[in-house]
Order: structure tokens, then C-alpha cells, then sequence
């Protein structure tokens, strides 16, 4: 990549977590790469503004919502011992940010219509892949957390497992933008609550009832949305 000489540590303004720092310089070319920013053309629930006409938010703001999400996650689980390295810190962040890379117009309303038989995860991949080589293999942890092929296995469940990062993302935006309040979730208790236990990520006793209504809020929210 061609080096520059002006400041890439930006800070996002989110309507739903506020402000959002980009972690390091390779994370922002990332976030400017052609891959990424494409995704500021595919809306997050395809044809849903049709029925809910402020449901017209992007895969290109979630996957930044799902980065922050990520970097306070991995923060807390710092501060309960837990130990993950910067070089790994980052990677997981790259892994998040680039998720959602292989959705195709009109994200999962056209998915298997489009290409038949590949699936936005394996499209991704392939992306995370082609943009690797143009990185000079800078990301090839990330993909490795990606497709979990880390030894470290829970930093792949906050990037894909039942509470993730980027549902925890996805429910709390959908809800936002939509306007269906029972959608909504308390991130931040959760993510308080997240901790590992023989390299699994589990929550903990007193965040139960927060994961119930987690997991309540993703069910109205797949009927009604």
C-alpha cells in the first residue's frame, strides 16, 4: 500500500453507539478498500424499507457497528485475565469488519438466486482472500479467526456463534432504524457479562436473563422484520 502522510486513526459517528474509533492504519485502508466500501450500496434487510420505510441502514454500517461491538468485547475479557494479544486484538477486529464483505445486492433476499450453491460466508472468503494478496498477507490471521482455524476458538465465537458480535450488531441496528422497539437489546450488559471458559465464550450466571431477552428480541425480530 502506498504510505501517507495524513491521520487514518479517524473517529465514526454512529447513531447507535456514538462514536466509533478505527483501531489502526491497516483498518482503515481496509474499511477504504473498493470491497468494503460497496457495501455502502447494500442495504442491511434488503427490500424491508418497502414495510418499514427507515430501514434503509447499510452492511457497510454494521460491519463498523460490529468492529466496536468487538473491540469492547475483547476489552472486557482482557480485564477478567483472560489473555489476547494485540497482534490478536486486531486480527479478530479485522475478522469482524470484514465479515459481511460477500453479500450481494439486496444482502439475503437474493442470496442462493444470484449464485447458486455459494453462500454469502464462503464469498467473503474468497474476498478476504483476493484482498490478502493485495495486502501482502497482513490479514491472514484475521481470515484464520474467520474460518476458525485459531487455536484460541472464542475469538471466533464473537465473530460467528449464537451471540456474536455481529448479531449482537445486527438487533440492536435493525431495531433502531425499523422502529420495532421489542427488537432491542442491552449491548452493553451483555458483552459485561461475556467471559471463557475451557475456550469457549459463555456468559455469566447473572447475565442470563440478558441473554434470554437477547435471544426473545431475535425471534420477534426475524417475524416482524
Amino acid at each position: 500500500m502506498e504510505k501517507s502522510f495524513y491521520n487514518k486513526l479517524k473517529i465514526i459517528n454512529d447513531p447507535v453507539y456514538g462514536f466509533i474509533n478505527v483501531p489502526s492504519e491497516l483498518h482503515f485502508d481496509l474499511i477504504q478498500h473498493p470491497y468494503l466500501q460497496r457495501l455502502r450500496r447494500i442495504k442491511q434487510l434488503g427490500l424491508s424499507h418497502y414495510v418499514y420505510p427507515g430501514a434503509t441502514h447499510t452492511r457497510f454500517e454494521h460491519v463498523l457497528g460490529a468492529m466496536h461491538l468487538m473491540n469492547s468485547a475483547i476489552t472486557e475479557l482482557r480485564k477478567k485475565g483472560h489473555k489476547i494479544t494485540e497482534e490478536e486484538r486486531l486480527a479478530a477486529l479485522t475478522a469482524i469488519l470484514l465479515h459481511d464483505i460477500g453479500h450481494g445486492p439486496y444482502s439475503h433476499t437474493l442470496e442462493g438466486i444470484l449464485l447458486q450453491n455459494v453462500n454469502h460466508e464462503e464469498m467473503s472468503v474468497l474476498l478476504m482472500e483476493k484482498i490478502n494478496e493485495e495486502f501482502g498477507g497482513r490479514i491472514s490471521l484475521g481470515i484464520d479467526i474467520f474460518k476458525n482455524n485459531y487455536s484460541k476458538k472464542f475469538l471466533h465465537k464473537l465473530v460467528s456463534s449464537q451471540l456474536d458480535t455481529d448479531r449482537l450488531d445486527y438487533l440492536k441496528r435493525d431495531s433502531f432504524y425499523s422502529g420495532v422497539t421489542e427488537g432491542g437489546i442491552g449491548t452493553d450488559r451483555i458483552i459485561k457479562m461475556l467471559n471463557v471458559s475451557d475456550d469457549e465464550l459463555v456468559i455469566e450466571e447473572k447475565g442470563i436473563y440478558s441473554a434470554e431477552q437477547f435471544l426473545v428480541a431475535r425471534r420477534i425480530m426475524y417475524w416482524q422484520v
